[in-house]
């Protein structure tokens, strides 16, 4: 039994001092077998202890535990103390860095998260704001109750939603709208204004009704000589309406207080020369304005049409400052048609203002309010963001095609005072309907 006993104890010794350990490996004591081992081991020599420690060890999975193993032979017994409590503080270290990393990561998800829900938030409030604008702009620009005239001998049918003019039916077109633009020759127009007292609140130099076509983007100017003699409302000194008068047509502004009442009174005259037609907005502007929204979009390239001034006939100049309000103001008075001349160089300006706004608006949609702002400490206008907002989103969306700038035909002649301006009639009316109308087929 003795020699047995021995025997297997050397044959485990072999065993163990065979294999080749790492200097890791748990350490291999011998001891005597007590009343707590765990296992008997019949077969010594089976003992594979590289394959105990890192094979089919599950102890790791235990934490902050020592667990000491004890193989049992008939004498003598073979203890494994495995040191697992280094593993698991290995493998405990690791999963917590790697918790950390989850609960760094799930941290940026959420911060992420909120600020793309406040993105999203701004650009919903965003575009909600711009869709009211351009409904309530619609609203305040177009009229659905009309009542337009025609010349005498002309037959009209529903308050002049129809016209029936040299044997053809014409209806009239309400996707129009009408924004009537006011040049005043004064530098301030709060300066000086006694309420409703003429010629308080200045004259209106320079007169264009802008006409809208939203349903096809077409634009057309319509120039209004300064001399055109249409009926003015007048105003006592103390601000009782004293009837109308046939009057150069820029005195409608001087019955008024120079900004508000004066537009509204010029927009009344410029209604009774268009035949009623629905101007629901204005904008005046004073002199000093004119250099200030030319230099707001960067200047205005020209070719001036005449010599005049600083000018030459057929020279390109890039306005700037002052030089905008000299292009666009000066005249020679000693000449009746004076102003007619002056008016070719505005319709040269503005139609190269008006390309110059049209090309940034469309890099850019918040130009038009830009202007509007720029314009602010020059003008008085019922113009307002919602009007703005539509007529630029139409301009960008819908395109324009084509801006026409017309004048009101007539002639000039000296009056007893002053140059007066009459309108042809028939002239003016047929190119009246071209712009307002549409004709039935």
């Amino acid at each position: 039994m003795s020699q047995q006993n021995e025997s297997s104890t050397e044959t485990v010794t072999e065993n163990i001092n065979g294999a080749k350990l790492d200097p890791n490996t748990p350490e291999i004591l011998e001891s005597k077998r007590g009343k707590n081992s765990k296992e008997h081991v019949s077969n010594p020599s089976s003992l594979d202890i590289e394959g105990y420690i890192f094979k089919d060890s599950k102890l790791i999975k235990k934490k902050k535990k020592v667990y000491t193993d004890v193989y049992g032979v008939d004498s003598d017994s073979i203890v494994v103390k495995s040191n697992t409590t280094n593993h698991y503080k290995k493998h405990r270290s690791k999963s917590h860095h790697h918790h950390s990393k989850h609960q760094k990561m799930k941290t940026w998800k959420k911060v992420l998260l909120s600020i793309g829900c406040t993105l999203l938030g701004l650009v919903i409030l965003a575009v909600g704001t711009v869709a009211y604008l351009i409904y309530q702009g619609g609203n305040e620009l177009f009229n659905t109750d009309i009542h337009v005239t025609a010349p005498q001998g002309i037959e009209t049918e529903e308050n002049g939603k129809y016209v029936v003019y040299n044997g053809e039916t014409y209806k009239f077109n309400d996707k129009v709208t009408n924004v009537l633009c006011m040049g005043i020759d004064k530098r301030n127009l709060d300066e000086d204004n006694n309420s409703k007292v003429k010629a308080s609140g200045g004259q209106a130099d320079v007169l264009m009704l802008v006409s809208i076509d939203t349903s096809n983007g077409k634009i057309t100017l319509f120039n209004i000589s300064r001399d055109a003699m249409v009926d003015v409302t007048m105003y006592s000194a103390g601000g009782a309406y004293a009837g109308t008068e046939k009057q150069q047509i820029c005195l409608s502004y001087a019955y008024g207080d120079g900004k508000e009442s004066s537009c509204e009174n010029t927009v009344n005259s410029v209604q009774r020369l268009f035949y009623n037609i629905p101007v629901n907005t204005y904008f005046s502007l004073d002199l000093d304005g004119i250099a200030a929204l030319n230099d707001s979009i960067g200047g205005v390239d020209v070719v001036s049409p005449e010599t005049i001034g600083d000018f030459v006939e057929g020279q390109s100049y890039h306005l700037v400052g002052q030089q905008a309000e000299s292009f666009v103001r000066t005249r020679d008075t000693s000449k009746v048609d004076s102003n007619n001349m002056r008016m070719q160089r505005q319709k040269v300006y503005i139609q190269s203002f008006i390309n110059t706004v049209l090309q940034q608006t469309k890099k850019d949609l918040t130009t038009p309010l830009d202007l509007f702002n720029a314009s602010a400490p020059y003008s008085c206008t019922n113009l307002n963001p919602s009007k703005v907002t539509y007529l630029a989103q139409q301009a960008v969306l819908g395109g324009v095609n084509g801006i026409d700038m017309l004048s009101v035909p007539g002639q000039v002649k000296m009056g007893s005072k002053y140059a007066e301006f009459n309108v042809s009639e028939a002239e003016f009316y047929q190119m009246f309907l071209s712009i307002y109308y549409t004709k039935i087929e």
